[in-house]
């Protein structure tokens, strides 16, 4: 038996995850993310969330944002219905990575608001598993805040040919949203063919205060295909394709009324005319190629190798729409591709050690072009070349190796990159266009089993992130509604964490607890210079600290307490400023009950409670942040589980009231500002959405 496996069979202490569990868990989960390969929870220096498929139904999430909400270290910015994005301890966005099957999406891409939290249907996901705290040793630029990895529904090979399947249909009534997946699984001893696809439609939703957020529908659809064969054995080769698109995504926040046209100064962003304005993307699409190839090559070291060359499109259109005149005044269709390889080595060359070894290399192009003009005048009357040959490209190397002592494992990694940036011109940016990062990311950690009721870990790690292709050559306006003017020469992002906490079980309780300080060294962000303008820039320092904690008590063999919490606070460190960093979320607590049985009623009862945030950036962002009343939310969860029958070898109802008391609040990381609010007609509060009643009904065959 491996050395890990026999490390999670002695080791009982779990993470509480949301999930109705059909059976006691008498192993520890495990994660695929925190090290690399398969390995136990209770293995890792690190905080980890692990959100089964059953949470992610049940919450009817419409993005990857709406299912992290109110999970312990993490919470949300929103721009818009659709741009709800991740946020892990206070860092968001491009500082923190998001892969699909372990491919990044965000590899440096643009920094659009909504990029990140809408590209994968989350009626096809299998888990998610979160890592909270520095990961650049394992997957390299913008792996600082932490890695998020989605996972996608598929099945296994099986000892009989035999075909397996899924479907669920769905409606929830703030948005008249309706959805539907289905899925197949063709296996047998030596393959496995998956094929799914989802589709969801919503319209415009309705806030607590009663009125609708106009242009916050939108449609997603999703087809995924994977086969994996056994060409010999120890010796298994897969191909996956994927594609997810999603149209009328309106980010909102942008949304700004002006009394008359703004012709900006030569280099500082692009003409808006008067009138309502917004910018949206009518169409928005990722396209995954890829080829695996695993081998267990076996020999005294237990030899595994894993290797993947992939190619991702994701396809934007980046569009300004305005009111008045009723039609776009500003186009841009734009591919970000991004072809990329990575291999890696498992071993156990020393008792007691799993080595892995590995490289990685990525390479992320485009070349964006906007049209501005007003038909019938001209079609268009203007042409920019934003970014011409606009390239950025990552090569890295990294170690780790795990050592497990008699109750001690310990941790140690490293890992060097270079990126590369480069383009051959870029608008209204002066030179030199060209320059390299050069990127050391470690981490050590330590772990010790005490007892089942205290298992303490501690870690200190550095992981960075390298500027985005448009934070380097786009001077634009941006869907947060300001022009930021690009900077080729930032430095990297750095971010260094210690982090302390324990886990455990004591009796009928499960805990997690986490306490952590985190320097970040050149931080980059957006200083407001003037109105509806922001320079990119690093600061000198910031620094976050925080806590957090998860707690689950079995009141009955069936009934479940829970409770999680996070605090958190973040400083400009920059002498220029010294101020509250900027967009910090808010303190906030979770308590629910959660019952669950493998046939018959489960139901699910959970408050939110957020405190006010009035600790606010003023300086740093020119009043571009808001302070935000506290709110509580509560929602009811009531389901049946029914057992073979029709065709089905299990099927589930559910039926959910999300928002159950309509309450009328925003999120804290808002980005509306006063300004734009209060710049006419037509420009609404980003509120989030009222009462819901979803109905949810799910079939496995």
């Amino acid at each position: 038996m491996r050395l890990r496996a026999l490390t999670a069979l002695i080791t009982t202490s779990a993470l509480p995850v949301t999930l109705l569990a059909e059976t006691s868990v008498t192993l520890p989960p495990m994660t695929v993310t925190a090290k690399g390969y398969e390995a136990a929870i209770t293995e890792t220096a690190a905080a980890v969330n692990v959100i089964e498929g059953d949470a992610v139904r049940w919450r009817q999430a419409r993005t990857l944002g709406d299912v992290l909400r109110g999970e312990p270290g993490l919470s949300v910015a929103v721009d818009g219905s659709v741009g709800v994005d991740p946020i892990i301890r206070g860092l968001k966005r491009d500082q923190v990575l998001v892969l699909v099957d372990g491919v990044r999406i965000n590899a440096m891409q643009p920094p659009a608001r909504g990029s990140l939290a809408s590209y994968v249907n989350m009626d096809l996901v299998e888990r998610i598993e979160v890592i909270r705290g520095p990961s650049s040793v394992l997957y390299g630029a913008g792996a600082m805040g932490g890695v998020i990895n989605i996972i996608t529904r598929g099945g296994g090979m099986s000892a009989e040919p035999e075909t397996r399947g899924w479907t669920s249909l769905g409606y929830s009534s703030v948005d008249t949203g309706i959805r539907g997946s289905l899925g197949a699984s063709v296996s047998g001893p030596r393959s496995v063919l998956d094929v799914s696809a989802a589709y969801l439609d919503t319209d415009d939703y309705r806030t607590g205060e009663g009125e609708r957020l106009r242009d916050s529908g939108t449609e997603q659809q999703a087809v995924h295909l994977r086969y994996r064969v056994r060409v010999t054995d120890g010796h298994e080769l897969q191909f996956r394709a994927q594609r997810d698109r999603r149209e009328d995504v309106w980010y909102l926040a942008s949304r700004r009324f002006l009394e008359e046209a703004f012709e900006p100064p030569a280099g500082q962003g692009l003409p808006q005319p008067q009138g309502l304005n917004t910018h949206y993307t009518p169409r928005q699409t990722r396209d995954l190629l890829e080829l695996s190839y695993d081998a267990d090559l076996g020999g005294a070291w237990g030899n595994q190798l894993s290797a993947s060359v992939y190619r991702q499109e994701l396809t934007r259109g980046n569009y300004d729409w305005n009111r008045e005149r009723r039609t776009d005044y500003r186009t841009s269709d734009t591919d970000f591709t991004t072809d990329g390889v990575r291999i890696q080595w498992e071993s156990s060359p020393l008792p007691r050690h799993v080595l892995l070894v590995g490289a990685e290399a990525w390479r992320l192009q485009a070349s964006p072009v906007s049209y501005i003009g007003f038909p019938p005048d001209y079609d268009p009357v203007n042409e920019f070349q934003l970014i011409d040959q606009g390239r950025l490209e990552s090569r890295g190397l990294f170690i780790q190796d795990d050592i497990h002592l008699d109750n001690v494992t310990i941790s140690l990694g490293a890992r060097y990159d270079e990126v590369q940036g480069r383009a051959r011109d870029a608008l209204g940016v002066p030179g030199p266009l060209d320059s390299t990062d050069y990127n050391l990311s470690w981490s050590t950690g330590i772990t010790w089993y005490v007892d089942d009721a205290f298992t303490p870990y501690a870690s200190l790690s550095e992981g960075y992130r390298s500027a985005g292709l448009l934070e380097r050559y786009l001077t634009y306006a941006y869907s947060d509604g300001f022009t930021w003017l690009s900077n080729p020469q930032l430095d990297p992002e750095r971010n260094r964490t210690l982090e302390i906490g324990a886990r455990g079980e004591l009796g009928n309780t499960r805990y997690t607890l986490a306490v952590y300080e985190s320097r970040i060294k050149d931080h980059i962000g957006g200083q407001v210079v003037s109105p509806g303008l922001k320079q990119t820039v690093n600061l000198d320092e910031a620094r976050i600290r925080g806590a957090e904690f998860s707690l689950e008590h079995d009141l009955t063999d069936r009934l479940t307490a829970l409770a999680s919490g996070t605090w958190l606070r973040g400083d400009n460190r920059d002498s220029r400023f010294d101020e509250p960093l900027y967009q910090m979320p808010p303190p906030e607590l979770t308590l629910g009950l959660l019952s669950g049985a493998p046939r018959g009623w489960q139901w699910e009862a959970r408050l939110r409670a957020v405190a006010s945030q009035d600790r606010v950036a003023e300086r740093f962002s020119n009043g571009s942040e808001r302070e935000t009343g506290g709110f509580t939310t509560a929602d009811v969860r009531v389901g049946y589980r029914f057992g073979p029958g029709g065709g089905f070898r299990e099927q589930a109802l559910t039926l959910a009231v999300t928002n159950l008391a309509d309450r009328n609040y925003r999120e804290h990381v808002n980005e509306m500002t006063d300004e734009r609010l209060a710049s006419g007609p037509g420009v609404q509060e980003l509120r989030a959405p009222g009462r819901s009643l979803g109905v949810t009904w799910v079939g496995e065959f």
